[in-house]
């Protein structure tokens, strides 16, 4: 494409936007070329740009290339106080003076006038670049603040009728770092409450139809791709069951650690299109009616990857982010994120990059067996260097150098709210077990929410509002109660009234409906045995890690992520304030004796294993490390059998030694224990810490 086909282009894109339209904020998005297409156009720019003394040939001949130029420049560079520094970057300039910025501001000014678009005045000063955020609407900058207020805004239903001064003051106190996006949502406030509202209607929309991708929606000129590509949240709020289903058109970078290569995940291509070629450098594959990958591994390490694909005489272009000068690849998610984002959620990740990055420090991430600038080849003999960021706390922080430049990025826990169904609290922590999909208990579990510190200023009202709890069809009687805080999230628990009796076999659900969250935990109710609470009151102790792991949906298949862990603690001992690197050391010694495995990211329940010894009391003793709940439902299986005999569970921790549970039986029950734990698996040992 030529400059001369760029102005063309913008020209009739802007002929279809009506006069009227033209006078509202985001008027000129449309016309800003989409990430791919930014640099071939500033590549036309830059070399217009040297011609005749600098601008004057793009100011006088592409009118609407310079105005896109300049909206571009707020679009994806704005930064408060930093708009030439950007501006000159883009057009290979060296750092415009003083009079040089004036006059592309009122050339600016002209040619957006003469197109109908607003430019901002007031007292007699233009604000031109105010002028260009108002054109394009929401600068990709700052659309994380944005994001979360069109989140606050699905808990407050008032948020509409607030009188101005309200909304400003609403607007002040929720969106504290950037000033110019205040001022838009406060002077704009008509177009604030639509963006929000059209916002609101597409996570509806997506919710309610898990086929749609973006590109069905009608609000897709607002919701453009890279607000997806630098801001993850926006996925999961607008489809917070299955983000990365708003995708699957969409082509991604993906690192295999497992089979040393970096590949790009195509998407399936519908057979109206094929037969096609997808074409990455020199490199082609048949496009497929299903998904598929394409190995890239070197090409990776560049600014960009151009994944083209060729369909008879049609072709299209994907230009994806490459992983130059580092990649930042989020594990549990399996994609790369943006490596311009300042705060990400806590989790996962692993740095990569071709050349060793300067005055790497990290904090709240495991340094010990996670090495910096480990040197590794993929399979094509390319090397490159990993630093592994796997989480210890509930915040962390990684600093490094690269290209003249400090790089900081923090990561959070509680960036978003969590509901959570854990089987009880304390000593109920490991009274469950599992079928198939049901899940056996004697008493109803216990219900969690935990939101991000400071989210609302009546919190309890609002969770009692919008999150509903029942068990089975019927909406229980209860609330939500504040159990305590730290300084990144606030807990509360469900506290039922006149606890419901559920039928046998049913569900227990926390529901949000106008806000799309909500699970179901399949539960068959039991009858509780006599005295078998006081069997299980010494747990979970020092065995804590265990009764985490071995909640419903975890241990021993799916496994828990580090914040799963965290949320877990929280819930089933709140009173447990035992450092977090004790529980990190344990769990990582259970996992060198085999016990629990790291599982990619997740902490997995590996084995249960059993020591059966004598005991000077007349009886066997049994040791014993593994699920707790299994030892639940050997209990209530004996039960019939011993029913005023099963000893009391201890919680041995002994100083130097990993905590384990030890049992005196007596030795009429032998046979049967001895059977019991055949049957279910766990490995009867010589020594509990080696199979």
């Amino acid at each position: 494409m030529k400059i001369e086909d760029w102005e063309s282009r913008f020209e009739k894109k802007l002929q279809q936007i009506a006069p009227s339209e033209r006078q509202k904020p985001g008027a000129l998005l449309p016309l800003i070329p989409c990430h791919e297409e930014w640099q071939e156009f500033v590549e036309h720019i830059q070399s217009e740009w040297r011609i005749e003394e600098g601008y004057y040939s793009v100011r006088r001949d592409r009118p609407h290339c310079f105005s896109v130029l300049y909206g571009g420049v707020a679009f994806y560079k704005y930064e408060e106080n930093r708009f030439w520094d950007h501006f000159a970057e883009e057009v290979k300039s060296k750092p415009l003076p003083a009079n040089k910025q004036q006059e592309i501001n009122e050339d600016f000014a002209r040619t957006a006038e003469k197109f109908g678009l607003t430019i901002l005045r007031q007292a007699n000063r233009t604000n031109y670049v105010g002028s260009a955020i108002y054109h394009i609407g929401i600068p990709l900058s700052l659309w994380d603040d944005f994001i979360k207020l069109c989140a606050w805004t699905l808990w407050h239903d008032e948020w509409q009728t607030l009188a101005d001064g309200e909304w400003a003051e609403l607007v002040n106190r929720r969106v504290h770092t950037s000033p110019r996006l205040r001022k838009f949502l406060i002077d704009n406030r008509e177009t604030a409450t639509t963006l929000i509202r059209e916002m609101h209607d597409a996570r509806r929309i997506l919710t309610e139809d898990e086929t749609l991708t973006i590109q069905g929606l009608k609000q897709a000129c607002l919701l453009r791709q890279e607000y997806f590509d630098e801001v993850p949240e926006t996925a999961e709020f607008l489809r917070p069951s299955n983000p990365d289903s708003l995708f699957k058109d969409r082509a991604r970078l993906i690192w295999d650690e497992e089979r040393a290569r970096i590949s790009l995940h195509l998407p399936a291509v519908s057979k109206g299109k094929l037969p096609a070629t997808w074409i990455v450098d020199s490199q082609t594959q048949p496009a497929s009616a299903t998904a598929d990958i394409l190995t890239v591994n070197s090409a990776a390490f560049t600014d960009s990857v151009l994944l083209k694909l060729e369909s008879g005489e049609q072709s299209g272009v994907q230009r994806l982010r490459g992983i130059a000068p580092f990649g930042l690849f989020d594990c549990e998610r399996n994609k790369f994120v943006s490596p311009e984002r300042e705060i990400l959620p806590l989790g996962s990740y692993a740095l990569l990059a071709r050349e060793a990055l300067c005055d790497l420090h990290r904090r709240g991430f495991d340094d010990e067996e996670n090495q910096a600038n480990v040197l590794c080849e993929l399979e094509d003999g390319t090397q490159y260097h990993i630093t592994r960021l796997w989480p210890i706390d509930k915040s962390a922080e990684v600093s490094f150098s690269h290209s003249g430049r400090t790089q900081r990025i923090a990561f959070r826990s509680g960036l978003k709210i969590e509901a959570r169904i854990f089987a009880g609290e304390g000593s109920h922590a490991a009274n469950f077990s599992r079928y198939q999909e049901w899940i056996k208990v004697e008493r109803l579990p216990l219900l969690c929410l935990a939101v991000p510190f400071g989210s609302f200023e009546e919190s309890e009202s609002i969770l009692q509002r919008k999150f509903q709890v029942r068990v089975g069809e019927q909406t229980t009687e209860g609330r939500w109660e504040k159990r305590h805080e730290d300084e990144h999230q606030e807990f509360y628990v469900w506290r039922w009234i006149n606890e419901p009796q559920p039928r046998k076999k049913g569900s227990v659900s926390i529901k949000a409906p106008d806000l799309g969250i909500g699970f179901d935990y399949q539960i068959e109710m039991l009858l509780p045995k006599p005295g078998l609470a006081d069997c299980m009151q010494n747990l979970p102790g020092a065995f804590l890690p265990w009764c985490l792991l071995a909640q419903p949906g975890a241990g021993m298949k799916e496994g828990m992520r580090w914040q799963d862990l965290l949320l877990a603690r929280e819930a089933i001992a709140p009173n447990d304030r035992s450092p977090l690197n004790q529980l990190q050391y344990r769990l990582r010694e259970y996992v060198n004796c085999g016990l629990l495995a790291r599982q990619q990211h997740s902490w997995v329940i590996a084995e249960s294993r059993a020591l059966i010894e004598s005991s000077d009391k007349s009886g066997f003793r049994l040791n014993y490390c593994g699920n707790p709940a299994l030892l639940w439902t050997m209990f209530r299986h004996l039960h019939s059998q011993f029913p005023d005999s099963l000893p009391v569970i201890e919680v041995i921790n002994q100083r130097g030694e990993l905590p384990f549970l030890q049992m005196e039986w007596r030795e009429t029950q032998r046979a049967a224990v001895l059977k019991y734990l055949q049957n279910h698996h766990v490995n009867i040992v010589s020594n509990l810490w080696r199979p």
